[in-house]
């Protein structure tokens, strides 16, 4: 499936940290260990964004992976299969899903993940929390924010490795150096979610 987005041109200050923004978004962040994996219900649903076809998937107590399609349906369903080996998967669409589409349409919501992650991961995914909307941080700035200020390499990998699309904001995290930088779905992407959030 082709991936749709915006043809937009960005154009972005070195260490644009911006904190009067709008962020209408609240959410929490809860551990998801692996050794829970085994057996777990996972209700997943896939909608269409202007950015591209959209795959969601929630445990009990909150969204554990959000992703965008890059082939067809079934591809997702292989890779939540490969993510959450063990798990028993549902075609379900849960209220939740509902409320993280609300987002993307830049609505208030409250949104739990029940996420798998070490716990510095966590720490790295629930600073992005704290970015709003309209606003972008720097990799160093992001580890100083943890309090490790010399970690940002480290900072840089886990937020590569964030698993929820767009409502954990790893695309609002830039290169102190400039540009855009590297993003797990794509730099087009990337520019589209920004330019589209700084209309506001």
């Amino acid at each position: 499936m082709q991936i749709r987005y915006h043809e937009v041109t960005l154009k972005i200050k070195k260490r644009c940290i911006l904190h009067d923004k709008f962020n209408p978004m609240k959410a929490t962040i809860q551990a998801l260990q692996k050794k829970e994996i085994q057996d777990l219900p996972i209700s997943y649903s896939f909608a269409d964004s202007d950015f591209a076809r959209i795959c969601l998937a929630s445990t009990p107590k909150g969204l554990c992976s959000v992703s965008l399609v890059m082939g067809s349906d079934s591809q997702a369903i292989d890779n939540l299969k490969n993510k959450f080996p063990g798990a028993i998967l549902n075609a379900t669409t849960k209220p939740e899903h509902a409320e993280f589409l609300k987002a993307l349409a830049k609505e208030s919501v409250s949104l739990n993940f029940h996420l798998v992650g070490t716990p510095f991961q966590l720490d790295v995914w629930n600073a992005l929390l704290n970015i709003p909307l309209g606003g972008t941080t720097t990799y160093g700035a992001l580890a100083s924010e943890i309090g490790k200020p010399k970690a940002f390499r480290a900072v840089g990998s886990a937020v590569g490795d964030n698993p929820i699309f767009y409502a954990i904001p790893c695309h609002r995290v830039l290169p102190a150096s400039g540009g855009v930088g590297n993003y797990y779905w794509g730099p087009e992407i990337k520019k589209a979610l920004l330019n589209w959030e700084q209309a506001i």
